[in-house]
């Protein structure tokens, strides 16, 4: 199955599709699809643990500001807050 997915992300309409997707549901389901068309029988499970392992670490991986971002520590662009005051870069 791994053979035949990375087959199918050696096309390049596919690959546009997937950068443009927001969340890895839609790039399975565009897998899945892509599949199909091929007459391949992929589940989503199996089509989603595939992409987990070949996307690389880093991509999934928050940034340091994401991770600000996400806690609720950034108030603001360059701003941080302390757990005294704010201060801004």
């Amino acid at each position: 199955m791994l053979n035949h997915i990375q087959t199918l992300l050696n096309d390049s309409q596919l690959q546009q599709k997937i950068k443009q997707a927001t969340d890895l549901a839609e790039v399975v389901k565009l897998i899945v699809s892509a599949g199909a068309s091929k007459g391949y029988d992929f589940s989503k499970e199996a089509v989603s643990q595939v992409v987990m392992t070949l996307m690389p670490m880093e991509s999934s991986e928050l940034s340091e500001e994401d991770l600000l971002t996400v806690s609720g520590a950034q108030l603001g662009p360059g701003c941080y807050w302390t757990s005294k005051l704010v201060v801004e870069n």
